[in-house]
């Protein structure tokens, strides 16, 4: 018989590891041809290469998804017993807590986007353009103050359903699990993934 605490949440960090394993897998299966320059014709087989590089950035972004998703999920579980919740005040703070998880993400997303722009705009084979590096740096900049008062507001729900003790103690719960994360990703990419305490 599962526990709550411990049984639920080592399958959740088993999957999590499964997940960062494979992100791991398609990056290594990314091929290392870059595209010839110039008027120079791109042989079948190379333009072969660079859709297996393709694809396989795409499974790693699918993957590093997923594995988020993962660890939210885990989140949630720990959180009322981190927080010493019962059911009703917990069934109030859940929604408030996935709401704030799913602003995070959508933002790191968001901003990730436009920082892989920026490193395509100014790769060393890139064409110059410097107006073009200037409006995604504004709109990086733009997104920051966003994203910033986006999460504010989702900290101030959240901290509508806790008392002063316990908003506290979510701030420590949240900086621990982001520990735990990194901790699993070390493990992960070591091969020996195990349960993270």
């Amino acid at each position: 018989m599962w526990t709550r605490q411990h049984r639920p949440g080592a399958v959740i960090v088993g999957l999590l590891a499964a997940a960062w394993v494979c992100a791991a897998a398609a990056a290594a299966a990314q091929d290392p041809q870059t595209p010839p320059s110039g008027n120079a014709r791109v042989r079948p087989e190379t333009r072969q290469g660079q859709g297996r590089a393709a694809a396989a950035q795409q499974a790693d972004r699918l993957d590093i998804a997923e594995l988020q998703r993962l660890f939210d999920a885990y989140t949630v579980m720990q959180a009322q017993d981190a927080l010493q919740l019962d059911d009703a005040q917990f069934g109030q703070f859940l929604p408030k807590l996935k709401a704030l998880q799913d602003t995070r993400r959508r933002n790191e997303q968001a901003r990730n986007r436009l920082v892989a722009e920026l490193g395509r705009l100014t790769a060393p084979s890139a064409p110059a353009d410097e107006a073009a590096v200037r409006d995604r740096l504004r709109e990086l900049q733009e997104l920051e103050g966003r994203a910033a008062a986006d999460l504010r507001r989702a900290y101030d729900t959240v901290d509508q359903q806790l008392d002063v003790r316990r908003q506290a103690r979510f701030r420590v719960f949240e900086q621990s699990m982001e520990r735990r994360k990194l901790q699993l990703m070390l493990r992960a990419r070591r091969g020996a993934p195990g349960e993270v305490r």
